[in-house]
């Protein structure tokens, strides 16, 4: 067979410079080297300097060409020394004549899938390799680099945005950098850095500590802030936390104010009985937000004595006579004391489920604990699991359902017949009159979970 001159010159300058395996493993040294230094210089500035997500992605985007070419250049090397340049030869050689003049095509009918499999796995070992050399810097990126990079952004918003990423990512570096933004950042950015390490329950000692440092701060909304988040991640808050609550509460109690939401809350959850008169206090403002939130801190109240007891229940009766919000919120608290309740509770409940006004609807209580967004962070203090009890409200319920949910929990053979009276009572909705006959041919209620 003679060779076919060729009418490609640039086709032969390839095949001749390919089937070299000195150019071949000079190109693969020098390229696998570059690629080196290319991401040891590109990774180190995303890890430290970058501030822009276009900046890593560029970056990035250029790292994984350069990988790419080193991984078809060990392909190629692959292809020499292992199967004589087939791949090359199948691209790039000039066609052969056979002896009666015909091209001989069998070596383009040939494909050496080997080249495919060697580059790919050039490609997978290739990333592997380079991300040991950079410190995993692949993992660390995708947890928390991109978020260093939002962290020093000129924007406002992305910074804050990747303060509460980073919140939830609970490691000592990522302390340190919060405890910064929460003493030297921004006004916005102390409140955001407050907020987040609670609602991701990052209790390190030097964010605890950073957070003990700023209740004297002057901003309200932080300090505020900073009592709510000390509230839910201490399991056992100082005694001059609550101190500082309770003074901040009676100074709005004293100018008549109402207290703003998240401080009330932080009382709630310390749980503390010796915030139990300021609670009854709150009840008398003329404001439902307030109303509502107090009556979910009494019933949430922990440790409290036999007469301190006595006097949230004589609260919780007098709300029977209030707005329907406020009867509302009342019939969760009634349901967790419901085996606290007396006789002369139950006829009141009995006579406020027949009552006409008790034809009404309730709705979930949501609040929002974020200190700049009412829609992020929200709690539904109707939904409420304690002392084994769950209660579950994600829509709205008729009242004389709440009511009767209530009766349940106590029903005893006395209260059979009434039952059965409203169970053909005309005037009730039919499935509130089925609920009574339900509850009526019910064994009585001994386990905490009550299924409705």
């Amino acid at each position: 067979m003679t060779p076919k001159k060729s009418k490609q010159p640039i086709r032969d300058f390839l095949y001749r410079t390919l089937s070299s395996t000195g150019v071949l493993v000079s190109s693969l040294v020098i390229s696998s080297a570059a690629l080196f230094f290319y991401s040891r210089a590109a990774f180190g500035f995303i890890r430290h300097e970058s501030s822009s997500l276009k900046s890593d992605f560029s970056l990035r985007l250029f790292f994984y060409v350069g990988l790419m070419i080193v991984s078809f250049s060990g392909a190629l090397v692959v292809d020499r020394l292992m199967h004589g340049g087939a791949w090359v030869k199948r691209m790039f050689a000039p066609p052969a004549s056979t002896e009666d003049g015909q091209p001989d095509i069998s070596a383009f009918t040939k494909h050496p899938a080997h080249f495919y499999v060697a580059c790919l796995l050039m490609l997978i070992l290739g990333w592997f390799v380079y991300d040991r050399l950079n410190d995993r810097f692949h993992a660390y990126y995708g947890a928390v680099g991109k978020h260093m990079t939002l962290l020093r952004s000129p924007a406002e918003n992305d910074r804050l945005a990747a303060i509460e990423h980073l919140s939830s990512i609970h490691r000592p570096e990522v302390s340190e950098l919060l405890v910064k933004r929460m003493t030297t950042g921004t006004e916005r950015e102390k409140r955001v850095a407050a907020w987040a390490v609670g609602q991701a329950d990052f209790a390190s000692e030097g964010i605890v500590n950073a957070l003990l440092a700023t209740v004297d701060t002057p901003d309200e909304t932080l300090r505020h802030t900073v009592f709510l988040t000390l509230a839910r991640m201490l399991p056992h808050p100082t005694v001059d936390l609550v101190r500082r609550i309770e003074t901040e509460l009676r100074r709005h109690l004293g100018e008549g104010k109402v207290p703003p939401r998240r401080l009330l809350f932080a009382a709630a959850f310390l749980r503390t009985p010796e915030y139990l008169p300021l609670f009854m206090d709150f009840l008398a403002l003329d404001d439902a937000d307030t109303s509502v939130i107090s009556t979910y801190a009494l019933v949430w109240m922990a440790g409290t004595t036999q007469g301190q007891n006595r006097r949230i229940l004589g609260a919780l009766v007098r709300n029977l006579t209030k707005s329907e919000r406020i009867r509302c919120m009342n019939t969760v608290a009634l349901l967790f004391k419901a085996h606290d309740l007396g006789e002369e509770t139950l006829s009141s409940l009995r006579r406020e489920f027949e009552a006409k006004s008790s034809d009404f609807s309730c709705r979930p209580e949501v609040f929002s604990l974020h200190p700049e967004n009412p829609k992020r962070d929200t709690i539904n203090i109707t939904r409420i699991n304690i002392q084994g009890f769950q209660y579950n409200a994600h829509g709205p319920e008729r009242y004389r359902e709440r009511i009767l949910r209530i009766l349940a929990r106590v029903r005893d053979d006395t209260m059979i017949p009434w039952l059965q009276r409203m169970a053909k009572n005309e005037q009730l909705p039919e499935y509130i009159r089925d609920l009574c006959r339900q509850t009526a041919e019910a064994k009585p209620v001994k386990r905490q979970q009550l299924d409705w």
